[in-house]
């Protein structure tokens, strides 16, 4: 295939750092001050973790984190955000598809994309594409996290670690591409002028999906700055801009296989490469996000230093999709022939904004005999959504998933949008003692004073609230001998729900609802078997409290979503291990038993039905292996698997259980002076066809996404 690529930013950017690099050759190469150590790779094994909130060895805290490295990632070449979450078992997809923003669920919680991410520690929207290049670490803190974050559902807190200058300059050229025709360049480029660290990330991808009519384009630029004030003081800054634009391919929908007007039957044959988002008038899902961000540090003494950084992100959006969904009277689900209902849907110069920022003093003393750590911290973030004043959502005709249909658009802007603004100030504290004896102890709270409200986009139905919530949290971790942890921990969590937008479906669409409690036990063991292999085992339990809908009336009878009215209990067991075996076995394993359950419910038949789109197990291993006969060559693979998952409120349907298994190698080899690294890997290596996951939306809506076929990745990185 002859693809036409514009590389300009790229060009642009090596043709800046030709510049540059004539100059760093005159000065200083090292930076004592702002120093970034690491080990060979494969990095597999990390001893800390920022997502925590502690600043204690990952070996010794009462929390379970998982850490994915840049080199895990570059070592199974993950192209999404989907491909990641494949590493551990804790982690799921929830409604991920190509072309739209990705979504992650933990411990089987949907992750809210506002209150559950991170930025170098610092709250981000995630309504914008992931640059997997520009990370250093995918930091994940499993269960509750309002100690951490605040308001964010009891899933967990994904923290991003974009990378940093380094002491030592650098220039790597990465060429890659895959079967279906996307190719890609990516520049990551270390430099040290005078003191001041650069580090530039630059990409410029063609995007070719094995879903039919779905090219699209991405380009990603940012730029990482850190310097040292003085003696004791550092700063750092950094810059990231991304744009795409793909078109978003939708999820399938159950058949109605008995006529009640109720999806009851999984379609068959699987094909994983229909879009029915392929009419001839089918626009892209376009997003291009700015994220910008400072941090300043400084030592007051050898036991006290502080830390300022603030950060700000926006985002735009045109999310413009052939959207199929439901059949005539059946909702969910298609009519048993494959018939699907079509609807013309276009919200365009959506804009999202959020800005954060965090102040901390971290210190050590003594008091009551004791060692103490504590933490003392102020933070802030504000969100904002302005959306269109209309979109469209228009009926266009009928398809079908076996035979598309060719249809007429219909843009004629018709229903209303809702624009949010959230606000909150949060004070927070935790203390660390050292008990004697191996113990300690780890206590903490946050204080968060939440201001939300919400209105039509034509000023009409405004609600606001206004509340001030506290998530405690507390652990104890005894380390009877060296190595071994035993640790147990409580904490509770807080989130916010909105009505979804969905006039024809809610009484009160839009509506923001007050802020729900969740809480979670733990009990868990770490064992260091040895300085870089880390393995864990955790039992946790969470009660999460939902929004659910009171009937309608005669007078009215869409239903009314109240706050609170259905609960869920996740209850699970999870192992983990990580790091390095020997000096040629790397590995990531993990593997999840759970039991998630409904536990009060406005409809008594839903008490006691499993949650859907969770499996009861799921299990992950990556390996990764370094051939001693060839140097330079290591051969890896990722297998994994997963039971059975409901995909209807009663369980009478279930996605059959799965496994998929990846696999991988690089050489690494000097070529003319430069060292070079080619890379091939192989996704679903036996090309099996299945239903990967089954979402229900918030709105009712189910939708089925299939596997993804085999997928041949090729690269090769040349460091100057």
């Amino acid at each position: 295939m002859a693809l036409s690529l514009k590389l300009t930013p790229l060009a642009a950017a090596l043709a800046a750092l030709a510049s540059i690099s004539a100059y760093a050759q005159t000065v200083p190469q090292r930076m004592e001050t702002v120093t970034v150590t690491g080990k060979a790779a494969p990095l597999l094994d990390v001893d800390n973790a920022d997502v925590g909130g502690f600043a204690a060895p990952l070996a010794k805290t009462p929390q379970s984190v998982t850490v994915l490295s840049s080199d895990l990632l570059d070592s199974m070449a993950a192209q999404s955000l989907s491909k990641v979450l494949k590493l551990d078992a804790s982690l799921s997809d929830s409604y991920n598809t190509t072309g739209y923003i990705e979504s992650v669920s933990v411990r089987g919680f949907l992750l809210d994309q506002s209150g559950n991410y991170s930025r170098n520690g610092l709250a981000i929207s995630n309504y914008a594409p992931i640059a997997l290049e520009n990370q250093e670490r995918i930091e994940v803190l499993k269960g509750v996290a309002g100690l951490q974050s605040g308001v964010s559902a009891p899933g967990g807190l994904i923290n991003y670690v974009t990378k940093v200058p380094l002491k030592d300059a650098f220039t790597a050229v990465s060429v890659g591409g895959d079967g279906n025709g996307t190719v890609k360049v990516h520049l990551d480029a270390n430099r040290v002028i005078g003191g001041l660290g650069l580090r530039l990330n630059v990409v410029d991808e063609h995007l070719d999906s094995h879903f039919d009519q779905a090219s699209g384009s991405r380009q990603m630029l940012s730029l990482a700055l850190a310097t040292a004030l003085g003696r004791d003081t550092s700063v750092s800054a950094n810059f990231e801009y991304q744009r795409k634009s793909q078109p978003s391919v939708p999820g399938l929908g159950l058949l109605d296989s008995n006529g009640d007007g109720v999806g009851d039957a999984l379609p068959s044959p699987i094909n994983p490469r229909l879009n029915l988002n392929n009419q001839s008038w089918s626009l892209p899902f376009q997003v291009s996000a700015t994220t910008a961000e400072i941090a300043l540090n400084h030592r007051f003494s050898a036991d006290w230093q502080g830390r300022f950084a603030a950060n700000t992100q926006t985002s735009s959006i045109n999310d413009r999709i052939a959207f199929p969904d439901g059949c005539g009277s059946v909702y969910p689900g298609l009519c048993d022939n494959g018939n699907v209902d079509v609807y013309d849907f276009r919200s365009e110069g959506e804009r999202r904004s959020l800005r954060s920022w965090d102040a901390r003093l971290d210190g050590k003393f003594q008091a009551l005999g004791m060692q103490q750590a504590a933490r003392l911290g102020l933070s802030g973030r504000s969100r904002r959504a302005d959306l269109p004043a209309l979109q469209a959502y228009n009926y266009v005709g009928t398809s079908n998933i076996f035979a598309p249909i060719a249809l007429t658009p219909d843009p004629t802007l018709t229903v209303l949008n809702t624009n949010s603004r959230e606000r909150a100030l949060d004070a927070y504290a935790s203390l660390v003692s050292d008990l004697g004896a191996g113990v300690q102890s780890f206590i903490g709270l946050r204080v968060s004073r939440l201001n939300r409200s919400s209105e039509q986009s034509d000023g009409s139905e405004a609600v606001s609230i206004e509340q001030t919530v506290s998530t405690p949290w507390a652990g104890l971790a005894w380390t009877p001998a060296a190595g071994t942890t035993l640790y147990a921990s409580w904490g509770q969590g807080v989130e916010l729900e909105a009505v979804p937008n969905k006039p024809a479906l809610f009484a009160n669409p839009g509506q923001v609802l007050p802020a729900l409690k969740s809480e979670q036990t733990e009990i868990g063991i770490k064992w260091q078997a040895h300085a870089r292999l880390l393995l864990t085992a955790a039992a946790f339990s969470i009660d999460k409290p939902y929004a659910d809908d009171l009937p309608g009336t005669v007078a009215d009878p869409l239903p009314l979503r109240v706050a609170g009215a259905k609960t869920a209990r996740h209850r699970g067991f999870e192992l983990t291990a990580g790091g390095r075996v020997d000096s040629a076995l790397s590995l990531q394993a993990s593997l999840m038993a759970l039991d998630a359950v409904y536990t009060q419910a406005i409809d008594p038949a839903l008490i006691g039905q499993r949650v859907t789109n969770v499996p009861r197990y799921k299990g992950a291993l990556f390996a990764d292996y370094k051939i001693a006969a060839v140097t330079g060559l290591s051969i890896n693979a990722l297998a994994s698997f997963e039971g059975s998952k409901t995909v209807t409120t009663d369980g009478s349907v279930e996605l059959p259980r799965a496994w998929q298994l990846d696999a991988g190698g690089s050489y690494q080899q000097r070529l003319a002076g430069h060292v070079t690294t080619w890379r091939l890997n192989v996704e679903n290596v036996t090309n099996r066809s299945y239903w990967r996951e089954a979402p229900t939306t918030d709105w009712g809506g189910i939708y089925l996404f299939p596997s993804t076929p085999r997928t041949v990745r090729v690269s090769a990185t040349v460091e100057f």
